[in-house]
């Protein structure tokens, strides 16, 4: 819409023009109406026209702007609390990045009603509230996020399940975490906060039935699946060894993937569950069968104070072992064990003083000083009590 000025200035210029033309000659109007006359120039009429038309105009103009003007009053005002509080919401973000939490609350409150995304405010005031230690703050924000963004219900949630993480709250977080799977039971992160409030909460047979679904694996990498999936087994292992379930431990085992039992400190545990539940025979067939495919000196240490209905074919084994693997001190100590165990003097002499030769070890000379008692050598017996104490203190 042209300037008022510059219509005026065309309207002069026109009136200058029309003068000009009409110098010669001013022409004559004659308006009648009832008992009214009026008689003007053409220059005239045409003046009045254009004034009348011109006032009309803006008097329109004027009429409408003194209507609209507490609209544009109101819309100035709002633009202005609304540019306040996006300034206000910057401040706070700023402060809670630079870990100025008191501050960071404050700003991210003052003006969260005149934000346009108030939950944003309401959500980090809801952190800046937990580094400061006011959970009941923090979870008010919380709530007020609800009531204003229902649909916002999976952040929400998320960011509470953060929240009761930081605080160590995991029975809160195991709650929230299970919520967040039942709107996505599918979410990785969701999986994994559960699995690590299971963890954390010594649950382990929740644990294991979670760590057992497919899409696990794929939520956790595959290092914090196996480590979760071991812990697990093995808590549940010595629940069954200190409850002495022997069928207990059995299932446990069955129910173990096959990847996590190939773990060497599970199949430890299960070796060491069979032996204290005194089931020896299991325990050789099955600590036999593991060392057939990889080696292990803790199994090799496990299977020496097992008992054998045949004591001759278990030193057999143990020699065969020494002959696939070399003299590796544990294969010598143990099978110096058992051939003290079965009254193989000699034997046993031979494989304990080998070790002593290549790596001296408290346990085989605590074996020696007994074949010295048992051989009524009791000078010996002291001499290598003393000598094993010795190297234990060192």
């Amino acid at each position: 819409m042209l300037p008022f000025f510059l219509v005026l200035a065309i309207t002069l210029g026109v009136g200058v023009f029309a003068a000009f033309q009409l110098r010669s000659e001013t022409g004559y109007v004659l308006v009648s109406y009832g008992s009214w006359v009026l008689e003007t120039s053409l220059l005239g009429f045409i003046a009045a026209v254009v004034f009348v038309v011109l006032a009309s105009f803006y008097l329109f103009k004027l009429i409408r702007l003194s209507v609209s003007l507490p609209g544009r009053w109101k819309s100035h005002h709002d633009r202005r609390k609304a540019d306040a509080a996006q300034l206000s919401f910057e401040r706070g973000l700023l402060r809670l990045f630079e870990g100025q939490w008191k501050r960071a609350e404050v700003e991210l409150v003052r003006r969260a009603s005149d934000h346009h995304a108030q939950h944003l405010n309401y959500l980090a005031a809801a952190r800046a509230a937990q580094r400061v230690g006011a959970p009941e703050r923090r979870d008010a924000y919380l709530q007020r996020v609800r009531e204003i963004a229902p649909k916002l219900d999976f952040a929400l949630l998320l960011t509470q399940a953060e929240l009761q993480r930081e605080r160590g709250e995991f029975a809160l977080l195991r709650d929230t975490a299970r919520s967040l799977r039942q709107k996505d039971g599918q979410h990785a992160y969701a999986m994994e906060l559960l699995a690590e409030s299971h963890a954390e909460l010594a649950e382990w047979a929740g644990l294991r039935a979670l760590l057992a679904e497919p899409p696990s694996r794929k939520a956790l990498t595959e290092a914090r699946w196996r480590e979760l999936s071991s812990q697990a087994a093995i808590e549940l292992l010595r629940a069954a060894i200190t409850a002495a379930r022997l069928s207990e431990l059995k299932a446990v085992w069955d129910d173990t993937p096959a990847d996590v039992r190939a773990l060497p400190e599970v199949a430890r545990e299960y070796a060491t569950g069979l032996a204290r539940l005194n089931a020896d025979a299991e325990a050789r067939g099955f600590i036999e069968q593991r060392l057939a495919r990889q080696w292990d000196a803790a199994l090799v240490r496990l299977y020496g104070p097992l008992h054998a209905e045949d004591p001759v074919a278990q030193l057999a084994t143990l020699e065969r072992w020494l002959q696939e693997h070399g003299e590796h001190v544990v294969l010598l100590e143990t099978a110096g064990q058992v051939c003290l165990k079965n009254k193989l003097w000699g034997k046993a002499k031979s494989y304990l003083e080998a070790v002593i030769a290549t790596a001296p070890t408290p346990g085989a000379y605590l074996e020696l000083a007994r074949l010295s008692e048992l051989t009524q050598q009791p000078q010996e017996a002291r001499a290598f009590y003393k000598a094993g104490l010795e190297l234990a203190a060192r």
